[in-house]
């Protein structure tokens, strides 16, 4: 029999945003290898995400007996050295070099943030699934969704507060390049602001958070006074709703990436949280991986912004892409307001044959 065992990241596992990678890793080289996925086992996960799940409180000693047999690891090292950016022709390129396409039987572990979404970009249904299948999930989604405006854009700001593995930055501290760390609630302020002053009652926000805070009370009290608390668990929804709105205000975390990777829309990023590498804003400094045969940066370890500004430490401004940068103070990007715009005039109910039954002659 075949296994590929995602390995959770960690003795007691990580975040949803974190084990997400690992997690779809797993999943791509199951159907790859004709395998049985197991892992990432929830059970032992200290958020306690086997109640979302609906999994075993001892699904971990699977995981843990199959790894210490003896079995292939497919490692970071072994992912590049294979020169493809896709997860699944990456092991399938190493998997016929180990000869295991001619095994019956055998163990494969993958594990990692390593490689970044644009390898596990196929694993995006799988991903949506396993997530709308959860505890809680879609009818948390259904009574966040059925009390939104479809003629209105839907902002959704993922605000985190002193929650587990987050640092508050001291007063003045440089923040460039590190991750995990709690954004001023005066920023989300500023950027709901801003989007508010240009698209007035044409725009509505949700704010999501892990814990409430003074923060995030006064962000709902100016920007969506009649938000309603959930009950039930919700770690699930929030990042599915998150994915299905317009617009993305994130906190620096990899829940808020996984939102925007599950999207296909924009979203706006604490810009001093932000480094400068030739002319580009990114995630993770400069550390970047290339196609080897074409040498052109990939959005793999860094998640790259694509700004075609110049950026200093005081940078302020950004030409705007999927991702936006944005500092306390700055105005709106006109290039992301513009796509706001053109996605606005597709919610006009007479151009679309679906609802309406007709449309214009062009």
């Amino acid at each position: 029999m075949r296994f590929v065992v995602a390995k959770r990241t960690g003795r007691r596992g990580a975040g949803l945003g974190n084990e997400i990678l690992p997690w779809a890793k797993g999943w791509i080289a199951s159907q790859v290898l004709d395998a049985h996925l197991v892992g990432p086992s929830w059970g032992i996960n200290q958020r306690r995400y086997y109640r979302n799940f609906g999994t075993s409180r001892l699904d971990f000693l699977l995981e843990d007996g199959l790894l210490r047999l003896p079995h292939y690891a497919f490692t970071e090292a072994d992912f590049r050295a294979t020169g493809e950016v896709d997860f699944g022709s990456a092991i399938q390129s190493w998997a016929a070099t180990q000869g295991l396409t001619n095994e019956g039987s055998y163990i494969v572990s993958v594990e990692g943030m390593w490689g970044g979404y644009a390898a596990i970009w196929t694993a995006r249904e799988f991903l949506r699934a396993q997530l709308s299948n959860s505890r809680d999930t879609l009818k948390n989604v259904f009574q966040i969704s059925s009390g939104l405006d479809r003629d209105k854009l839907f902002a959704a700001v993922h605000m985190r507060s002193t929650a587990l593995g987050f640092t508050t930055p001291e007063p003045g501290e440089n923040v460039r390049g590190k991750f995990n760390i709690l954004v001023p609630s005066e920023w989300y302020l500023w950027v709901c602001g801003e989007l508010q002053r240009r698209f007035g009652d044409r725009i509505q926000f949700h704010i999501f958070t892990d814990r409430p805070s003074p923060g995030f009370d006064e962000a709902v009290r100016r920007f969506n006074p009649g938000q309603l608390a959930q009950t039930g668990f919700t770690e699930c929804s929030d990042l599915l709703l998150m994915a299905q709105a317009d617009l993305r205000i994130c906190s620096v975390s990899s829940y808020s990436l996984a939102a925007n990777f599950l999207s296909d829309g924009p979203f706006v990023w604490y810009e001093p949280q932000l480094t400068s590498t030739d002319g580009r804003f990114t995630l993770w400094g400069d550390v970047r991986q290339h196609r080897p045969s074409s040498g052109r940066a990939l959005e793999i370890v860094d998640h790259t912004f694509g700004s075609a500004a110049t950026c200093t430490e005081t940078c302020t401004t950004t030409s705007a892409v999927q991702g936006t940068a944005m500092n306390v103070g700055d105005p709106l990007s006109e290039p992301l307001a513009a796509m706001l715009e053109e996605k606005l005039s597709c919610r006009n109910p007479e151009t679309n044959l679906l609802e309406y039954g007709s449309v214009p002659q062009s």
